[in-house]
């Protein structure tokens, strides 16, 4: 395959983005890498400091390469007013288990009801307010707000729902956000498995509430808004409550 045949192949552009994202984040659980110590150097204590701005790099890096080959149209009002609805009802869902679970103490891990203060992407291992920890925080919002909300939507709603719903057709003729429960259920199901046990029901909603904003939007760009708003509220909740493993 040439590098122009590759560059206009719709398929590798909505799939490769997630592979390789998935492929870097296996870096952080090589044996041997972490080294929680206090003399140990920041790349072995969290490698999530280096591996999630190589992740952030590469893939926008690749969506930059691909983007002709992508449509987030329409994007008008509806689409907006979609995303950032779904986005902040999706998000407050995923995270209501764990807020009650700090009220009452009650605890359902399968439900999410667990305590997230866990070590997680903490950027407090530099001194804070210094350019490091800036870095750290500016990066990992980037990687949130960005690169996860297109390299995910790209491939969960744009290319697997229409490629499940396409059957033996070509997934490219299949429009964006048709009906299709087969689609639905399982891209949500698969989405769902890709996450952390303990955030299983809230991903399982919250990928039947983005289902629902692409169905009546027909709009990619208004799953990516969505995506990117929900990723928004979830990292300034964390920087607020220092629960590090929410992300």
């Amino acid at each position: 395959m040439t590098l122009a045949s590759l560059r206009t192949n719709r398929t590798v552009a909505h799939v490769a983005p997630l592979v390789v994202f998935m492929g870097l984040m296996m870096l952080t659980a090589l044996p041997g890498l972490e080294w929680k110590h206090p003399s140990a150097p920041w790349w072995r204590q969290q490698p999530q400091q280096w591996v999630y701005p190589l992740q952030t790099l590469a893939c926008l890096g690749m969506l930059a390469f691909w983007w002709r080959q992508y449509s987030f149209r329409p994007l008008g009002a509806k689409a907006w007013l979609w995303g950032a609805a779904g986005g902040t009802v999706g998000i407050a869902l995923w995270l209501l288990p764990g807020w009650w679970h700090g009220q009452s103490g009650h605890t359902i891990k399968w439900l999410g009801m667990v305590d997230r203060a866990e070590p997680g992407f903490d950027p407090n291992i530099f001194p804070h307010g210094t350019a490091a920890w800036w870095t750290a925080v500016i990066v990992r919002f980037v990687r949130m707000t960005v690169a996860v909300a297109f390299v995910e939507e790209l491939f969960w709603r744009g290319f697997l729902w229409r490629y499940l719903a396409a059957g033996e057709g070509s997934w490219e003729k299949v429009p964006m956000g048709v009906k299709n429960l087969r689609a639905i259920g399982l891209t949500s199901v698969l989405m769902m498995i890709a996450h952390h046990p303990s955030d299983y029901a809230a991903c399982l909603v919250w990928s039947l509430l983005v289902s629902l904003v692409a169905v009546r939007t027909r709009s990619l760009g208004a799953c990516v808004i969505m995506h990117a708003v929900s990723n928004l509220l979830l990292g300034l909740y964390i920087m607020t409550t220092r629960q590090w493993g929410l992300w």
